[in-house]
């Protein structure tokens, strides 16, 4: 099968749709003639090579001419894609609320069968009046894929809203490599690596994700001021660690809190490994595959009650969900000081990420591709 992925922005973008993008079209390559279309999106003042091919994946990048509010615009993608789509059997769109999405599903109607992913959709009440008015003027070319797909009941429930038929509405999640998480680690040496001496004993909290306000991560920071562990927050800055970093000298438990920045895969897993307890408590989440790459690692997590995260953090079962931050603070400390009960969520939290295994959802994926095809042909 020969397929294309859209894109907005370059696959190494740390956000999750990027991420689900290259697990699915690295999988795929395997057996399939894969192809990534992306723009430079946020990344506009970074040099990138026009066509790369990276583990059997042609990924073609160009430049975005202009930037709005997350919104871009390229006219080297237009061209491209006018020049490519017939190569390919099946072309999967990712994005919501994308300049590529849009001009992709407005170009390829009854072209070409494809499906739409929104990997998440409009959730805050910032700049509110243009994104109903966004919703309201593109929420027809969702009618024209094949088949549209969602990461939870909560994105299906807003395709409905949008006019897409339920039956055309399939639910796929984003994925954990599991195999990684096979790899034996000293933990011993891990935590020197990356804590003070006097912290080895410690009980170890881990954020890693975008540092980005969104994160919640400064909630985090006021909840465990009084609490007797170390915070470890991973990942890169998204224009919000200076002020991370002011709320934590102001609250002088510099000592406990420690920012790693970016880190490889390899380092990733380690601190998952090594941690006591996950924290995810974000403003939203559309899906949150940290949350399930941290669950794979044994780690319990905490999360806040909004978007996807109740219904992938089972609450008392896989860790725990948080109203505010004094039931952050209360969950914590709970943790903290229950062996048993960290004890019986890991255990829970690993068998609930076996449901996630990256290689299962490919085959979803592909079966669906084959459905669509099947049906934009009338086989």
């Amino acid at each position: 099968m020969k397929i294309l992925h859209i894109s907005s922005a370059k696959i190494t973008y740390p956000g999750g749709t990027e991420k689900v993008i290259w697990e699915l079209a690295k999988r795929q390559a395997k057996k399939n003639k894969v192809t990534i279309l992306q723009t430079n999106l946020y990344e506009e003042n970074i040099p990138f090579e026009e066509e790369i091919i990276k583990e059997r994946v042609k990924i073609i990048t160009k430049k975005n001419n202009f930037f709005l509010g997350g919104f871009g615009y390229s006219l080297n993608f237009m061209k491209e894609l006018k020049k490519i789509w017939h190569n390919y059997d099946i072309i999967h769109i990712h994005g919501h609320g994308r300049f590529t999405s849009n001009y992709a599903m407005g170009f390829l109607k009854n072209k070409k069968p494809f499906i739409y992913s929104g990997q998440g959709f409009f959730h805050t009440k910032k700049n509110n009046f243009f994104k109903k008015f966004y919703d309201f003027l593109y929420k027809n070319r969702l009618k024209k894929a094949s088949f549209c797909t969602a990461l939870t009941p909560i994105e299906k429930d807003t395709l409905i809203k949008m006019g897409v038929k339920e039956d055309k509405i399939k639910i796929i999640p984003g994925g954990v490599d599991l195999k990684l998480f096979k790899i034996k680690i000293n933990k011993d040496e891990v935590k020197k690596r990356y804590l003070d001496k006097k912290y080895l004993n410690k009980k170890i909290l881990l954020h890693l994700n975008r540092v980005h306000e969104s994160k919640g991560i400064q909630h985090v920071i006021n909840a465990i001021k009084d609490l007797d562990v170390v915070f470890l927050i991973a990942g890169k800055d998204a224009g919000y660690l200076e002020q991370l970093k002011k709320q934590v000298m102001e609250l002088q438990i510099a000592d406990k809190v420690k920012f790693l920045g970016m880190v490889s895969e390899k380092e990733k897993v380690e601190l998952y490994k090594i941690a006591d307890i996950f924290m995810l408590f974000s403003d939203w989440e559309g899906f949150g595959i940290v949350a399930i790459e941290a669950m794979a690692g044994g780690n319990p997590v905490i999360g806040s009650d909004k978007g996807s995260l109740p219904l992938i953090i089972k609450n008392r079962a896989t860790g725990f969900i948080a109203k505010n931050e004094e039931e952050l603070k209360e969950k914590i400390n709970m943790l903290i000081g229950d062996k048993t009960l960290r004890e019986r969520l890991s255990k829970n939290a690993k068998n609930f990420a076996k449901d996630f295994d990256w290689e299962e959802i490919v085959k979803k994926e592909l079966n669906l591709y084959n459905d669509g095809i099947r049906e934009f042909y009338g086989k």
